[in-house]
């Protein structure tokens, strides 16, 4: 049984623990670590928070349209390169059929001798010297397509079939041609003269390619008649 005495001191211990509980909480703290609201304090938080930063003029990524720095070249390629005229070029002609022989397939070549690249359209307006009275026919099927571009240094091929209609022949050392401008019905240039590397007998059938930097797609067009 518990004596009078012993029931006091319990009874203080309870009223004192019951005063330390009201003081804490009328200061917003809990016994638990919490804050009234609940939250977690600063020191109990794990790990460090970062915030991201916005990307400055010097970080951004442009998607704008405009030129492709990766797949551009000269300004001076394609439909962007001027015509060449006389001036840039020198010309000569190869006998396809062999030293020594008549020819019968010729392949006219330009060189680009000058300091600019430039273009070459369409196909050789070829005369055959004063017999002529219009040029030679070309080969449609022959076209490539675009105009060839020439660095200096490069070549551009025309195969030129000097007969096959089995007519009247004209006999000639030697043969001028106009260059096409980049509109059609067009000239760039005066008239060059090509020597042949042999007296070819011209027809009413012969015929001519258009310009090509690939000398064999030129003759591929003319080696079969």
């Amino acid at each position: 049984m518990h004596t009078p005495a012993r029931r006091s001191r319990t009874m203080s211990r309870v009223l004192a623990g019951a005063a330390v509980a009201a003081v804490l909480t009328a200061a917003g703290c809990r016994p638990d670590g919490a804050d009234s609201k609940g939250t977690d304090r600063p020191s109990d938080r794990s790990g460090t928070a970062t915030s991201a930063q916005p990307s400055g003029p010097d970080t951004a990524v442009s998607t704008a349209p405009g030129r492709n720095t990766e797949t551009d070249g000269d300004d001076d390629t394609g439909e962007q390169a001027p015509a060449c005229g006389q001036d840039d070029l020198t010309s000569s002609a190869a006998n396809e059929d062999g030293q020594g022989r008549e020819p019968r397939h010729l392949l006219l070549v330009l060189t680009n001798t000058g300091d600019r690249t430039c273009a070459v359209h369409g196909y050789p307006q070829v005369r055959l010297g004063t017999y002529s009275k219009s040029p030679v026919e070309v080969i449609e099927d022959s076209d490539p397509g675009a105009p060839a571009v020439l660095s200096p240094g490069d070549d551009v091929y025309a195969a030129l079939l000097v007969n096959g209609a089995r007519t009247d022949t004209y006999e000639t050392k030697g043969i001028t041609l106009r260059l096409q401008g980049d509109k059609p019905g067009s000239t760039a240039g005066g008239p060059i003269s090509v020597t042949l590397p042999a007296v070819a007998s011209f027809d009413e059938g012969a015929r001519v390619t258009y310009w090509t930097t690939a000398q064999g797609y030129a003759l591929d067009f003319v080696m079969s008649r």
